[in-house]
């Protein structure tokens, strides 16, 4: 693969579609999936024109059972990304679609130059705005992305359920998360590119109070009906 960075030096054409991006940092290491929104921040790698490129974005989660050991297909089911371009002042968007949709929680295993530790990594279909590239100019499309959260060292998980993303705030230095993330293209003929960069935070996202409020109605309206029924019931005797 090769890096785009063409398209930050050359403004290379944007096709635009909307996007969505949902905001409170996440708790500990977790024995289950307790939230399931979450918003996280970033750069572009370093750029030689732009110095940083900032990066928002958004995913949410939803429990299921596992596929495999540590594996979890079907889990996401929301995302989108936000590539902030300082010039001509675009923004590059990628959004969710139906795929693999996975999150993968591993324990021990090979991190890359030569660490061991643990992982949490989310990879997700998507689509989204397309890029043009090269000479003549060839158009690349969005068709997935991935997070990786790791610990060198391990003692990141106490299994490998499904569980929410580590907060960074909560991980000691040096055995701390080491957050990346790429975005992958392909062109017509299934060649392929990349965006890649870090992560600098992840929070996760409350419930609205509106929703709150509303299963607080539920919960009150299940309790008086059971309260009306032993009611009649008695009364009937």
């Amino acid at each position: 693969m090769f890096m785009l960075k063409q398209w930050l030096r050359r403004g290379l054409i944007l096709f635009a579609v909307t996007a969505f991006v949902p905001s409170v940092p996440t708790t500990a290491v977790h024995a289950a999936l307790v939230n399931h929104s979450f918003s996280f921040t970033g750069d572009l790698d370093l750029d030689p024109v732009f110095g940083s490129v900032p990066v928002t974005g958004s995913f949410q989660l939803t429990p299921v059972p596992g596929s495999s050991l540590g594996g979890y297909t079907g889990a996401v089911t929301g995302f989108s990304l936000n590539i902030l371009v300082p010039s001509p002042g675009q923004t590059h968007r990628s959004f969710f679609t139906s795929g693999a949709n996975a999150v993968t929680i591993s324990k021990n295993i090979d991190l890359g130059s030569g660490s061991n530790g643990d992982r949490w990594e989310l990879v997700t279909a998507v689509t989204g705005d397309r890029i043009l590239n090269g000479t003549p100019p060839v158009e690349f499309a969005p068709v997935s992305f991935e997070l990786r959260l790791d610990r060198v060292m391990g003692g990141l998980f106490s299994d490998t359920s499904l569980q929410d993303p580590p907060s960074f705030s909560t991980l000691i230095n040096p055995r701390g998360v080491t957050g990346r993330w790429h975005l992958l293209f392909e062109d017509m003929s299934r060649n392929g590119a990349e965006y890649a960069g870090s992560i600098n935070s992840l929070t996760a996202v409350p419930l609205p109070a509106a929703v709150i409020l509303f299963g607080i109605g539920l919960i009150s309206l299940v309790g008086l009906g059971a309260g009306r029924r032993r009611h009649l019931l008695g009364f009937q005797v």
